[in-house]
């Protein structure tokens, strides 16, 4: 009987056996960027490839909404359009600065930077 008790422990070190348990796949985080009167907040977010910025739109105190255009670069996702009232998410796969601007609002804008 200690011979098939001896060969499962020499197997199971063999195997690389751990008490960390079963490994698990990094999880992709969320990041709020929200819409001021005329300022994004914040305007700077620094995220890692496949996490997901949450753009939460809501109405300019004159009754305006916001826009979020991206520059046109490799990977940039796709832009918003003028939104009124939402929370309008967008992942971001690629390595790099992401630059946006509310075109609605001169001179709010803001970066998104992926590790």
């Amino acid at each position: 009987m200690r011979v098939p008790a001896i060969m499962l422990l020499a197997l199971a070190a063999a195997c690389g056996g751990s008490d960390n348990g079963p490994t698990r796949p990094p999880t992709n985080k969320s990041v709020d960027v929200f819409t001021l009167p005329s300022a994004f907040s914040p305007n700077f977010v620094q995220v890692n490839a496949g996490d997901t910025v949450r753009f939460n739109i809501t109405t300019a105190p004159n009754g305006e909404g916001h826009d979020v255009t991206f520059d046109a670069k490799a990977g940039a996702p796709a832009n918003i359009k003028v939104t009124l009232n939402g929370v309008v998410p967008r992942v971001f796969t690629e390595r790099g600065t992401f630059h946006f601007n509310c075109f609605v609002h001169p001179g709010m804008s803001g970066d998104v930077v992926v590790q």
